[in-house]
């Protein structure tokens, strides 16, 4: 079927023509475009400059409200004002106030009492003892914001103002130090200087206050008029500007108005001072600049634009007929020549003399025919490596153990290269030390720990890079390339992840006639790939079941805080179960689901009533027909969960006793699951050495006796018996471990201990409520710890201890304690009491192993 081609059917034309109408489009679109994007980056360039402009004035506006501040502070802290007003004495405060202002040149600096009545004055004329210096609406705003600037009407005049409070005397009489600056046109001017731009003050209710203007000029050979005329003369469009920024989110607002000839941009910009959090002085600058520059650049440019896109299209169309010619021509012997190489030709030659890619082409083409045979070769050989990568890939996703992983790829490798040695080698995250995890060769590593350091892997895992060792063929006394393996000829490369270098893979011969090449090395290589994807495989799986697990104590510590007297039972149950699981030397997939499920393993009391759950004393038995549906509302809980374990049944049956009492299914010995029976004995012994509010917890020794009277019929005769050997070890161990001396114990050593435990809280805490929430809890405990007169202060989640003199060692041990109980109440409230468990456990993790038994000796324990 033929095609109709509206440029004709040879190539040059085929070029040519669709390149000079495409030339001539292209030009004028683009000329069109650039003019019209012109215009919006010259109007983008405009506001630019003006917010640029209006940014840098509110930048000096806060820089300059930042110098007051430091200078009320500083006047705040002058020791003879502080001695005047401790002493009454107002005459002196106010000599203090004239001579400091002398030295800072303030417009007017006033000091007010509580009530905002001005006790002394030096500056304004008509500012005197005995006035009310603020509007009485503005009062209650000065209450909220001491210490802060604002803008603020005084005496007449529009005032940046700063507020400092002043606290004297041992009864803490407060005054408040008043510092202003009348905002006028000298004030803009120099806060202004070195900006071209016109500016204009106004308060939050969008009166003008003052502008930064040199006197307008106009004569009559030009009708200049600079940007400061249209401040004494304001558009409509500044008062647009003025409303926009008054009523949007943004506070800015932009308009464009056009005076004497010259387009104009104003933008309003509200002014919000640092620190004004009520936003009561709110200020707005306005800021004009003339376009008049921009748009004569603007027109230039696109004359200039217009006029080198006509160039650019005429010189595209001469060189595409040029580019045209010169391919056309090699291209129609080429497609002559691949005519007779598909019809079996592969003598076909073609002589083209350029010295382009196209002659480059014609040379490879020439060669095509010489590679043939050779190409199909190597293709079949490829074709069986790629089977057998295809079956190791099989392979590396069969398995998540490390080593059984590792030998499988290395026995892979060392059958695809037909040698006898090889090992992996992986860089542990911690020591940064290569550790060999797969060998294969000699039974004993040749030359040891002394070896490893020396290796080819050494070097390839510090360079990145491959390296390949072939013997000389002249060398008659051979040596040993790799000292690992013994070999002669050896290949190794790096396992190359996205954290970098991760270890190696060496394989090796000891035939003195074995030769790598680079195809071994690619071959290699992609193996490596291979295998640095498995083990990445791996380490995300070790992580995904880490955060299963970080789940599911979540879960079971929701679980635990609904009831405050079982707090910390799943975690010590599953301590327990753990126990158990290795000395029973289960499966390490038994293991994490014995773990888990004694962290869910009471997760169905959520559907409990709490008045049965918390009830103190004997349960009714319509209560504990009730209570025993637990395990049945946990399992329908867990049941849509696809856990990788099999965790459901142990919830289920983990109120089963071994004689077919139990609950809820009646199951008898073998038919209860083996982790359901390791569970109910772990959870049994936790509740009978706990205390409840009905009852005090029974000792170690006496619930190892209850466990041995109900082995056989409560419990698994079994797991009784692993569990009471594990016991036993712990005590054992505990008995030989060494105690702590407390007399040998320093006063400085144990505070070090409570600020690091309170350190260690907070930063848990810190983590999870964030700064807002940290910052609560530090204020509430600094205001406690000075109603209580203690020696402690609290600053950024670091706990210090002031001067202890007057303080016994005894009863600086019992301030710690109670600043301790009242800290675990503050965050309960905040938090949950079972979450500060969890911090007091990682704060205590952190500490040395004596600071440990130090602090639980001494009983510093956050339980309030």
């Amino acid at each position: 079927m033929m095609r109709l081609n509206l440029f004709g059917k040879h190539l040059y034309s085929q070029i040519v023509s669709p390149l000079m109408i495409s030339s001539v489009v292209v030009g004028i679109v683009a000329t069109l475009i650039a003019v019209f994007f012109l215009s919006s980056l010259t109007d983008s360039w405009v506001d630019q400059v003006a917010e640029a402009s209006t940014e840098s004035l509110n930048a000096r506006f806060e820089a300059r409200a930042r110098s007051m501040g430091r200078m009320a502070k500083l006047t705040a802290q002058d020791t003879d004002l502080s001695l005047a007003l401790a002493l009454g004495d107002l005459a002196s405060a106010r000599g203090s106030l004239v001579g400091i202002n002398v030295a800072l040149g303030f417009d007017n600096m006033a000091l007010l009492d509580s009530d905002g009545i001005v006790v002394a004055s030096t500056g304004f004329n008509d500012v005197r003892p005995g006035d009310q210096l603020l509007e009485e609406d503005q009062q209650t705003w000065v209450d909220l914001s001491m210490g802060h600037p604002a803008f603020l009407s005084v005496d007449a005049f529009q005032t940046l103002t700063f507020l400092q409070p002043i606290v004297v005397g041992s009864s803490n009489t407060v005054y408040t130090l008043v510092l202003s600056q009348v905002i006028d046109e000298e004030f803009l001017r120099e806060l202004s200087a070195g900006s071209e731009t016109a500016f204009c003050f106004y308060t939050r209710e969008l009166e003008q206050v003052a502008c930064a203007s040199n006197e307008c000029t106009s004569t009559a050979e030009s009708e200049w008029h600079s940007a400061d005329c249209v401040v004494a003369e304001p558009d409509p469009a500044v008062a647009s500007a003025l409303d926009d920024a008054f009523s949007s989110d943004e506070g800015y607002g932009v308009s464009t108005f056009a005076f004497d000839g010259v387009n104009y941009r104003a933008r309003a910009q509200r002014l919000v001072l640092f620190d004004d959090s009520t936003g009561a002085g709110d200020g707005y600058l306005v800021a004009i600049v003339s376009q008049e520059l921009s748009d004569d650049a603007g027109q230039t440019t696109r004359n200039l634009i217009i006029m080198w896109s006509v160039i650019a299209v005429f010189a595209l169309i001469a060189l595409g007929g040029w580019v045209a010619r010169r391919v056309s021509d090699p291209l129609v012997d080429l497609a002559a020549g691949a005519q007779r190489i598909a019809e079996g030709d592969f003598s076909t030659k073609v002589d083209i003399q350029n010295t382009n890619e196209i002659g480059e082409l014609a040379e490879t083409f020439n060669q095509m025919t010489d590679s043939l045979r050779e190409r199909s070769e190597s293709l079949t050989k490829k074709v069986l490596e790629l089977a057998t990568l295809y079956e190791m890939s099989r392979a590396l996703g069969s398995t998540f153990e490390m080593p059984v992983l590792l030998d499988s790829v290395l026995d892979s490798a060392l059958r695809i290269f037909g040698v006898e040695l090889g090992y992996v080698m992986l860089r542990d995250k911690e020591s940064d030390q290569l550790e060999l995890i797969a060998h294969r060769g000699p039974d004993t590593i040749v030359g040891g720990v002394t070896a490893l350091r020396s290796s080819m892997s050494e070097w390839v895992v510090r360079e990145g890079r491959p390296l390949i060792y072939n013997p000389i063929k002249d060398d008659e006394e051979l040596a040993e390339v790799d000292p690992v393996t013994g070999a002669l000829a050896a290949l190794c490369v790096p396992l190359m992840s996205s954290e970098g270098t991760i270890g190696s893979i060496t394989v090796g011969s000891r035939d003195a006639t074995f030769r790598f090449n680079s195809d071994d090395v690619r071959l290699l290589s992609t193996i490596a790939n291979h295998m640095t994807i498995a083990i990445g495989n791996i380490e995300l799986f070790i992580s995904l079941q880490e955060a299963y697990l970080a789940t599911v104590r979540s879960l079971a510590a929701a679980v635990d805080a609904k009831d405050p007297f079982t707090r910390g039972h799943s975690d010590r149950v599953a301590q327990f179960a753990t126990l158990i699981a290795e000395h029973m030397e289960l499966s390490h997939d038994q293991r994490i689901a014995l773990e888990m499920a004694a962290y869910l393993h009471d997760i169905g009391k959520i559907g409990i009533k709490e008045d049965i759950l918390l009830k103190p004393g004997k349960l009714t038995d319509d209560e504990m027909a009730q209570m025993r549906h637990h395990p049945l509302i946990g399992a329908n809980i867990l049941k849509p969960v696809a856990f990788p374990w099999p965790i459901t049944p142990v919830v289920r049956h983990h109120h089963e006793h071994y004689n077919g009492a139990g609950y809820p299914a009646g199951l008898k010995g073998e038919e209860i699951p083996l982790l359901a029976r390791i569970l109910t004995a772990a959870d049994a012994f936790e509740a009978m050495i706990a205390d409840r509010p009905y009852r005090k917890g029974r000792t170690e020794e006496e619930a190892i006796e209850e466990l041995r009277r109900c082995s056989g019929t409560h419990f698994d005769p079994r797991v009784v018996e692993a569990f009471i050997e594990v016991l036993l070890d712990q005590t054992r161990g505990a008995q030989t471990k060494p105690g702590v001396d407390l007399g040998e114990v320093q006063t400085e050593e144990v505070r070090a201990i409570f600020v690091a435990l309170c350190d260690g809280m907070f930063l848990s805490f810190r983590r999870l409520g964030g700064p807002r929430l940290a910052s609560n809890v530090e204020r509430e405990l600094g205001v406690f710890f000075v109603e209580r007169s203690m020696p402690f202060t609290i600053a950024h989640g670091r706990m210090a201890v002031g001067a202890v003199e007057g303080y016994t060692a005894d009863e600086q041990l019992e301030l710690m304690r109670e600043a301790l109980r009242h800290l675990d109440v503050i965050m309960g409230r905040l938090s949950g009491h079972t979450l500060v468990d969890h911090f007091y456990t990682d704060a205590l993790a952190g500490l040395s192993e004596r600071m440990r038994d130090i602090a639980r000796a001494l009983g510093l324990y956050v339980h309030g």
